[in-house]
């Protein structure tokens, strides 16, 4: 596709996301994500030559003075691909409110004939956050060809794969991960998911995870919750999950125990187990108030409570 064809996507894009935010995703999709929170980076150092995270950013004040530098440079010679080039990279630093001009520069610079392999990295990201999906795996791809052992960019491809619904590209990218982290815990989890997603035998990604201690037994029950949810397998659903909500305030890392707690209350309740569902619930009010989901049921099955030993 070309340049401009990008942009005139990306446009339609961004009034798409704007008009739309807001809208709750699927929540199996958000639950299948938040499996991802123990990860913590285990991929190439980043550098001043290759910053990343917050941590290797420019200062703002120092990148916006930069910035008028460039600008000025641009001026004067609008093709100049490695002033957009630096422009672009600047702009992702900021952050996302600046996405839509970094892609444009980056995307500028690579259509003046500039090969940077960084700026796959930086277009996946930033495409991936505009909800361009198809243009994010493409970028993360163009990286990963270069720099076949980067782990933090599989790993985004791997998420980015499931995410969209593109199982089989997530499970093999798991895959390639796993041959490096074959005891990773939140790997094997994740790999059990896209394995089951896309319709393939995941039993052994299960045992695999059963045998990596507490934290894996932990994500392990919290899978299954998951799939025997989605599945409407009710009975299934709340005794993993239950068993997962016991156990997460043991387990180091954890910061979704207010998801948990929704889906294990939802699974009770949806199995006819009141006065479990109704202790979820509590404890998920106590770690956020605001749930306005969780007061709605919470006052429901206390209503039918009531009812029932007025009866009685």
């Amino acid at each position: 596709m070309s340049y401009e064809a990008r942009l005139q996507t990306l446009r339609a894009a961004a009034v798409k996301l704007v008009h739309s935010y807001g809208v709750p995703l699927g929540l199996f999709l958000l639950s299948g994500l938040a499996a991802l929170y123990i990860f913590t980076g285990q991929s190439s150092v980043s550098s001043s030559d290759f910053p990343r995270s917050a941590s290797d950013f420019m200062q703002a004040a120092k990148a916006e003075r930069r910035l008028a530098d460039l600008t000025a440079r641009l001026a004067a010679s609008p093709d100049d691909m490695q002033a957009l080039a630096e422009a672009g990279r600047l702009k992702y630093q900021l952050g996302p409110a600046r996405y839509l001009e970094a892609i444009a520069d980056l995307e500028r610079a690579r259509a003046l004939g500039l090969a940077d392999y960084r700026s796959f990295f930086y277009l996946g990201v930033m495409y991936q956050a505009e909800g361009l999906y198809g243009f994010a795996s493409q970028e993360y791809r163009r990286f990963l060809n270069n720099k076949p052992d980067d782990q933090e960019a599989r790993m985004l491809l791997a998420k980015l794969c499931y995410s969209s619904g593109d199982f089989p590209c997530a499970v093999r990218e798991y895959e390639i991960l796993l041959k490096v982290r074959a005891g990773d815990a939140v790997l094997l989890e994740n790999y059990a998911l896209a394995r089951w997603k896309n319709k393939e035998d995941y039993a052994a990604a299960l045992a695999g995870l059963r045998a990596a201690g507490a934290e894996g037994a932990f994500l392990a029950d919290y899978a299954e919750g998951r799939i025997g949810y989605e599945l409407k397998d009710y009975a299934k659903a709340s005794a993993f999950l239950g068993k997962a909500a016991a156990a997460a305030a043991s387990v180091g890392g954890f910061t979704d125990h207010a998801g948990l707690l929704w889906l294990a209350a939802d699974a009770a309740q949806k199995n006819k187990e009141t006065d479990p569902a109704c202790a979820y619930l509590q404890e998920l009010l106590k770690l956020d108030p605001a749930h306005e989901e969780g007061k709605r049921l919470l006052a429901k099955l206390e209503k039918a409570r009531k009812a029932v030993k007025k009866k009685k």
